[in-house]
């Protein structure tokens, strides 16, 4: 026997609400399951190399790891701190990775080894929380709460600058120049400025333009042309222009807590930013505006977009979770012997071949033991209920591995009560049940969907015949309340001639199912007279552009002969 179909809620879209390119184009990526990954630490950083393979560098507690973009299996660890790690970023060909730490120390990895090539000890005793490449691959940009930015040379393992001038407080954000400009970049400081710095001037005369964001700055970023500049702290994104002498282009207030992150798409036609407030908004480059928002569960530490395309979305969160939502909705996990992550909505699990265990956060895994007496009890009514109970799985008993077979249970989907009941042909009881479901979860699309439904069965007399008062009034007051929307309107105009059909309203005035009548015929009638009067000023338009094209042919004709005429003078005179 097949599955029931179960009744397809659509939702009505108003007619001011319509679908813009930007809705259909982060939709799919909105809408998308996620991917959910658990750390030991908050993911403070979200890196993706800038090569093909596009790894994905997360940042958390002691250590930097690298996960890969399509299959989230890890792929390297670095291990080699002794105390939290910051931002742990790659370089432009992909081959090396440097991180900060809050003991003040720089390291500088190999991808392919995992050795530690360099560390810089210039910040020891500050927290450094920013590092990054210079754009051609020969210096290390860093940013410390010791209030200063340096410059560190890779080859000689020395420093080469130090700015100790350009900022009075915790310098959090840095943000190299381009390729064209390797020397520049902007670094953004809890003192509530931005500076635009060239390493290759004075100490003195290094500090091209300065911006005063008016809040503490936590994330700073730059256009690929180095035409705009981007500063995030509190309340507010800001966008300033470089060329223009540093004036403020744009401030921006989407969010109402504070802002702890931001970044561009993979061709820069998107800014994003994500907060305190579990939002990640999305804004069209161009003009400055909010075009989507993405809710995460969790406030937003960190995030980063996999290209090309957009086809993925990294964010993460201070709990030690970190997601990926992908374009295509596809959750493709982990297959690799070291580690497996299970996800289940923002639930994840871990399972280590190289352990003797199975673990979550507690080392407990609720299962459904159907099989053992102890989980079932009996209700007064004498139906059997099953209660989900927790077993402990002590190391060496349970050993699970990659290859171990996982049986799949093909359960039928729950069905919703309105579902049930149309399943029986019960269509009287599916409608009561569509009532009570629309009110407890403030959807009146369930009821309308019905409706639809009953109407394609041929059951919607059925339905609404033999009721008593409470279940009729409250289908004339969901009448009376939507019949005026153009998306319920074919539907319940259908119902509601039915129902003054099957009903007398005329026998009892004061009753309250006569007066919700009787705003119904009101209403039905206010919509007429709407519709009426717009008609009428519809016909007066079209008269009017009648008129008008009808004025420029005969402008059009008479100039026309106008000029045949002198033409023809003009030929006679000639003659």
């Amino acid at each position: 026997m097949s599955d029931f179909k179960q009744l397809r809620i659509e939702r009505p879209i108003d007619d001011g609400q319509a679908l813009t390119d930007d809705d259909i184009y982060w939709g799919p990526l909105s809408s998308s399951h996620p991917t959910t990954l658990r750390e030991y630490g908050p993911v403070t950083t979200i890196d993706i190399a800038p090569t093909r393979q596009q790894w994905i560098s997360i940042t958390d507690s002691t250590r930097v790891q690298i996960y890969s973009p399509d299959t989230l299996s890890l792929v390297r660890s670095f291990y080699s701190f002794k105390d939290t790690a910051y931002c742990g970023t790659f370089r432009s060909d992909g081959r090396l990775v440097c991180a900060g730490s809050k003991d003040g120390i720089v390291r500088v990895f190999d991808f392919e080894t995992r050795t530690q090539l360099r560390h810089f000890k210039e910040h020891q005793g500050s927290p450094v929380h920013c590092t990054h490449f210079s754009r051609d691959k020969t210096y290390i940009f860093t940013g410390s709460d010791d209030r200063t930015v340096r410059v560190l040379d890779l080859a000689t393992e020395k420093q080469l600058s130090k700015f100790d001038h350009v900022h009075t407080d915790y310098v959090r954000a840095l943000t190299p120049g381009s390729a064209t400009n390797p020397h520049l970049l902007l670094s953004g400081s809890y003192d509530r400025t931005m500076k635009l710095i060239d390493r290759r001037m004075s100490n003195n005369d290094n500090i091209l333009m300065n911006f005063d964001h008016g809040d503490q700055i936590e994330s700073v970023l730059m256009y690929a042309n180095e035409t705009l500049a981007i500063t995030a702290g509190g309340l507010h994104l800001k966008v300033w222009d470089l060329l223009g002498g540093g004036r403020l282009l744009a401030s921006l207030s989407n969010h109402h807590k504070s802002i702890l992150c931001t970044g561009f798409t993979s061709e820069q036609n998107y800014i994003l930013s994500g907060g305190l407030d579990r939002h990640v908004k999305i804004y069209d480059a161009s003009t400055f505006r909010v075009v989507h928002t993405i809710t995460y569960p969790d406030a937003v530490l960190s995030l980063a977009m996999i290209g090309p395309n957009d086809r993925a979305l990294c964010v993460g969160m201070p709990g030690g979770l970190w997601s990926v939502k992908r374009r295509d909705g596809s959750q493709q996990i982990s297959n690799s012997s070291s580690t497996i992550g299970i996800t289940n909505g923002y639930e994840s699990m871990k399972i280590d071949s190289n352990s003797d265990m199975m673990c979550t956060s507690n080392s407990l895994v609720p299962i459904d033991d159907e099989s053992t007496n102890d989980t079932k009890s009996t209700a007064s009514s004498g139906s059997r209920k099953t209660k989900s109970r927790r077993r402990f799985f002590p190391s060496g008993i349970v050993t699970p591995t990659a290859m171990d077979p996982v049986a799949s249970a093909n359960r039928r989907p729950r069905l919703a009560p309105y579902d049930n009941y149309l399943r029986k042909f019960r269509a009287s009881a599916a409608l009561d049940a569509a009532f009570t479901s629309a009110l407890k979860r403030r959807q009146p699309d369930i009821v309308l969907a019905l409706f639809k439904e009953l109407s394609r069965r041929q059951m919607l007399k059925q339905a609404l015949a033999g009721r008593d008062d409470l279940s009729l009034l409250k289908i004339l007051r969901y009448l009376q309340k939507h019949i005026a929307h153009t998306t319920y309107m074919p539907v319940l105009i259908e119902v509601a001639h039915i129902i003054s059909y099957l009903y007398d309203f005329s026998s009892s005035p004061s009753d309250k199912n006569n007066k919700a009548m009787e705003k119904l015929q009101r209403t039905i009638h206010d919509e007429l007279q709407f519709q009426l009067e717009l008609m009428k000023t519809k016909g007066a338009i079209e008269i009017i552009l009648a008129a008008s094209s009808a004025s420029t042919l005969l402008e059009t004709n008479s100039t026309t002969n106008h000029n045949c005429h002198n033409n023809n003078n003009t030929v006679i005179s000639a003659m």
